[in-house]
């Protein structure tokens, strides 16, 4: 991993202890800080994504297609509507595409910081938990997931709120940029739900022996007559393959574990522990069900990020007795260390997380401005 984001780690790193353990209010200042750098450094990074140049021959073909035609463009490079729209409004006015890939870290940081800082928790936990490795894959790789995910992010308010419209003109937003967040839909509901442990644990191994069974694969032909293109991006996923992570199996039995040891604690000590232990759950559900393939990974993300808000969430309720407020917060420090150097391990060498450049090197193809070539 190249130096910054080892710094960005270290630095989340340490003010997550101070927070933790100092006894102070944390700095709002300081969080937005780092959050800034975690943008630009996200928005001005030149070829992370293994996608990089199919992206930016979509941005550069906005520059050619008029808006009426624009349906048919997105149609040609199997994106969303809603992202290509946004690549030709930049295009159109002269930007080049670093200004774009800088917009859209702004945008989803924007919406996934200020969420973060009025839920979190402990904000620079969830900061942390959020940089590994929901930040480094999101705002770096998949960044239409990014986009889709920072605008739902920011729809928890209207889910805690019970503010149906809102929710619904964020998703209908948010479906534009990845249809795959048409899972999320159920976020809405499933909050209302009264889960205790008998039902958590029962539910948890329902999802497992019913991947065992073979019983997901009776969402193939429901998901087939799903329309608005979610048929096709379901198809082109069940053509991928996805790497079913060990760390992902141990963090999601290890959360689950300590829901079950809490649940009656948070939930009678925090407001919003409830609402973020059912989205989250819903998530593991999703998660085993589906097992280790493409969808463990791309749907049940957008219900498993909360991970961010549930773990800081139920550990300010325990923060009056400091053995389990010290057995939480430790035990998912650790996995966030480990996750991190195997990150390192498995990404650093192999992409542009081991070697940061940026738009400003000259062999860089595009800029902030468009360029006649």
């Amino acid at each position: 991993m190249s130096l910054i984001y080892n710094l960005i780690f270290v630095l989340l790193l340490g003010s997550s202890a101070y927070e933790m353990y100092s006894g102070e209010k944390a700095n709002k200042t300081w969080f937005f800080v780092m959050v800034a750098l975690m943008t630009v450094t996200a928005g001005i990074a030149y070829g992370i994504s293994p996608d990089w140049v199919a992206y930016w021959n979509a941005f550069e073909g906005t520059g050619v297609t008029p808006f009426s035609e624009l349906g048919d463009l997105a149609d040609k490079v199997d994106m969303e509507y809603g992202y290509i729209f946004l690549n030709k409004l930049v295009s159109s006015v002269g930007l080049g595409y670093a200004a774009f890939t800088l917009l859209i870290a702004i945008i989803a940081m924007t919406l996934k910081s200020v969420t973060i800082y009025k839920y979190g928790g402990y904000i620079f936990m969830a900061l942390l938990m959020y940089y590994v490795p929901v930040y480094l894959f999101e705002e770096n790789v998949h960044v239409r997931q990014g986009l889709a995910d920072a605008i739902m992010i920011y729809s928890v308010r209207y889910i805690i709120d019970r503010k149906l419209f809102h929710f619904l003109l964020c998703f209908a937003i948010a479906f534009l940029f990845h249809k795959a967040v048409v899972a999320f839909i159920l976020a809405y509901w499933v909050v209302q739900v009264r889960f205790n442990n008998t039902t958590i644990i029962a539910i948890v191994i329902a999802a497992v022996v019913a991947n065992i069974v073979g019983l997901s694969t009776a969402i193939d032909g429901i998901v087939q007559l799903m329309p608005f293109g979610v048929a096709e991006t379901y198809n082109d996923y069940a053509n991928e393959f996805s790497e079913g992570g060990l760390l992902g199996d141990i963090v999601k039995i290890l959360t689950v574990g300590a829901i079950i040891l809490f649940n009656n604690q948070a939930s009678e000590n925090d407001e919003y522990y409830p609402y973020f232990r059912n989205i989250y759950l819903l998530g593991v559900v999703l998660y085993f069900f589906f097992g280790k393939g493409i969808f463990a990974a791309r749907l049940p993300v957008f219900y498993t990020v909360y991970l961010v808000f549930l773990v800081p969430r139920m550990i300010k309720a325990l923060q009056h007795n400091d053995v389990f407020k010290n057995i939480v917060y430790v035990s998912f420090m650790t996995y966030t260390l480990l996750l991190y150097v195997n990150f390192y391990y498995n990404w650093g060498d192999r992409s542009g997380f081991g070697n940061y450049t940026t738009v400003f090197n000259k062999w860089a193809p595009y800029s902030f401005i468009q360029r006649e070539f």
